[in-house]
């Protein structure tokens, strides 16, 4: 499926990261599986209520994975910000809704769940499983480590009910969002982790995500540059320079994005021009001023910013590049709050891609 050279992003399902993925060239995406998560229904809160249906949410996800990722290559799908008591229309659950739309299309799509999921869900899996024959992803958290009388047991009971074996399965180790104050404590604690995944060796593939990125930009200060830390990066390369006995994971992270899908209410929401650009240790943090009262025109200036700095890799580097680049020079007009997610997330795959590249493999 994959190995530890390969980079698994964890994206949301949204127009931006699909748009990215789409930039991925064609001669490097065999060293990319990507994880997409299918966004919530969004909130409608004026009304107080889902703004849309379930059947609406889903409408056309299977054109969607197909123009995202086209159908030669894997990738993963998964369902958590779904509830779980949500249903199609017609009463199919809507992992069972997904799948179909994407088998009609001939995507290779593999379903993820996780321990703690419900009932239905993972009967809608194991059917999956069965009818695709391509294997399952398990998400496994580190609460699951702590919570967890019996992990073993539990994994273990959840391979039985799906009917898979380990080698038929692809495991990803999350520790979901990382805090700054973690950076040291994990590099202690993640090899013993590690140790503890149960049947490490067995597993069809192995990967270890994490993301270091804040769930918003609210508390950076605007018209200034400012740098957070790529701690999952810094986290990763050292236990695979380190290591010498554990299996090592593919590298797996959340793109430019949290963990948690946002959900702000549209009417109090005031977003920035801002660029996130993706560096060797960093993400660069280019931040204009709140769009409503200064409006996209900003970008034109955020972009001359950022292509006079040493950490901007060229036109040539990605399609994101390009598209500063241009929008430096107005070639191109300034877009929307998409088209700048799909630009540093572009950015961000071709920049993780041409690290691990470089690697010094044990």
């Amino acid at each position: 499926m994959f190995n530890h050279k390969h980079y698994v992003p964890i994206l949301k399902g949204r127009q931006g990261e699909y748009g990215a993925l789409q930039t991925i060239p064609r001669e490097v995406k065999s060293r990319v599986v990507p994880v997409v998560e299918i966004p919530p229904i969004p909130w409608d809160f004026a009304e107080e209520q889902p703004d849309k249906t379930v059947d609406q949410h889903l409408q056309g996800i299977g054109a969607k994975l197909e123009r995202a990722w086209g159908v030669e290559a894997p990738m993963f799908v998964d369902l958590l910000w779904i509830a779980e008591d949500a249903r199609m229309a017609d009463g199919v659950h809507p992992l069972t809704y997904v799948f179909g739309a994407a088998r009609e299309r001939g995507l290779q799509v593999i379903p993820v769940t996780g321990l703690v999921r419900g009932d239905e869900y993972q009967t809608a899996c194991r059917e999956i499983i069965s009818r695709d024959r391509r294997g399952v992803c398990l998400r496994l958290q580190r609460e699951d480590f702590d919570e967890s009388q019996d992990l073993v047991q539990q994994v273990s009971d959840l391979l039985n009910a799906l009917r898979v074996s380990p080698s038929d399965a692809d495991l990803i180790l999350d520790l979901r969002a990382l805090s700054g104050t973690e950076g040291g404590t994990l590099m202690a604690a993640v090899p013993a982790l590690i140790r503890n995944v149960p049947r490490l060796n067995e597993w069809r593939a192995f990967a270890l995500a994490a993301t270091a990125f804040p769930e918003n930009l609210a508390g950076l200060p605007p018209s200034e540059l400012s740098s957070l830390p790529r701690l999952e990066w810094v986290l990763w390369r050292n236990l695979v320079s380190r290591s010498r006995t554990l299996r090592l994971p593919a590298f797996s992270d959340y793109g430019i994005a949290h963990v948690q899908p946002s959900e702000v209410d549209p009417r109090v929401m005031r977003p920035s021009a801002s660029i996130r650009y993706t560096t060797d240790e960093t993400w660069l943090i280019l931040k204009g001023r709140n769009l409503r009262d200064h409006g996209y025109p900003q970008f034109h200036d955020v972009s001359r910013f950022l292509v006079r700095r040493p950490e901007y890799n060229g036109p040539e580097f990605s399609w994101g590049d390009q598209y500063v680049d241009d929008c430096a020079n107005e070639r191109v007009g300034t877009g929307n709050l998409t088209t700048w997610r799909k630009v540093g997330t572009s950015h961000h795959l071709a920049f993780v891609l041409s690290q691990l590249a470089s690697v010094a493999w044990p």
